[in-house]
């Protein structure tokens, strides 16, 4: 017979898992969502701010030239991608990141809950993040992706994570900290039955031209102590085209340049100047578009911060 505590994380895994499947199939939340909760003037100003990056960016990646931004943050702004790296004779050449890695991301602090917690929801459209998450507690270990288990012990209010990865080994582990190889915790839940869920390595969805947009905003927030960290990431995946007789893919690629970074203290804000502009076109050696298998275009587009 399973004890109450077991059949409440076996709820918990089954409703992670539907909805999951959910936000992978439609759009069941996002800025109705959003709507619908007690939004505050942060998290309206957010989505302002991501949208007009993101608009300014495909005006960038379609029409080229530059654009300037103004920008009023009250939170955190990563540029996450490809870098520009000068070669010996003074080529500057877009160095594609491994992981596939290419967003924008805006963090703040907020007093309630104004999305799905602890997973990537999109406000426009199909996400184009896959995230596994993985839920226990002290008598149900969870069994990571490559057959890794990882067990928890002196659960409530932070975790001692044990592993049979011994690198993913963490005492005292809260929402945030990172565990290896692309895992980290998401969320330490103390209550009438105590669990920890954590999250896998973020992976990309390739969308389809004309079905699917290139770059979608999602939002995900995260428990620290009675608030709320929510982070909109603006997300740009590659698109293949199932009508072009080649198979060709298209990506817009986000690439740093300068300053990547801005932070801005809880509770503070800052104003920046946001710099985005279009380098060459280039089809990468060896790449190829992931579902059609054609010649993949990569439209780089540097983006760096400096103040104003």
């Amino acid at each position: 017979m399973l004890r109450k505590g077991q059949v409440r994380i076996i709820s918990l895994i089954l409703i992670t898992g539907i909805i999951i499947a959910s936000v992978s199939g439609v759009m069941w939340w996002g800025l109705p969502m959003l709507e619908k909760s007690k939004v505050t003037s942060e998290i309206r100003q957010a989505v302002t701010v991501m949208e007009t990056v993101k608009n300014a960016i495909d005006e960038v990646s379609s029409s080229g030239g530059s654009r300037v931004l103004n920008l009023d943050l009250q939170g955190d702004m990563i540029i996450e991608g490809a870098s520009l790296e000068r070669l010996p004779d003074g080529n500057v050449i877009v160095s594609l990141p491994a992981d596939g890695i290419n967003s924008v991301a805006y963090t703040v602090t907020t007093e309630g809950i104004t999305s799905a917690m602890n997973q990537w929801v999109p406000l426009d459209g199909f996400s184009p993040i896959s995230q596994e998450l993985y839920t226990g507690n002290e008598t149900n270990p969870v069994t990571l992706s490559g057959g890794v288990v990882c067990s928890f012990t002196n659960l409530c209010p932070s975790v001692d994570i044990n592993c049979t990865d011994p690198s993913m080994d963490k005492n005292g582990a809260v929402a945030g900290t990172l565990l290896g190889n692309g895992y980290a915790v998401e969320y330490v839940g103390c209550g009438a039955t105590d669990y920890v869920t954590l999250s896998g390595p973020e992976k990309s969805v390739v969308g389809f031209s004309g079905l699917n947009n290139a770059g979608v905003i999602v939002v995900k927030a995260v428990p620290i102590g009675d608030k709320f960290k929510t982070t909109f990431k603006l997300v740009y995946r590659e698109l293949d085209d199932l009508h072009d007789e080649s198979g060709a893919g298209y990506l817009t690629q986000i690439t740093k340049k300068g300053n990547s970074v801005v932070k801005v203290a809880e509770g503070g804000s800052v104003r920046v100047t946001l710099v985005i502009a279009a380098l060459d076109r280039f089809a990468p050696t060896g790449v190829f578009a992931e579902k059609t298998n054609g010649p993949l275009t990569v439209s780089p587009v540097t983006l760096s911060f400096g103040s104003s």
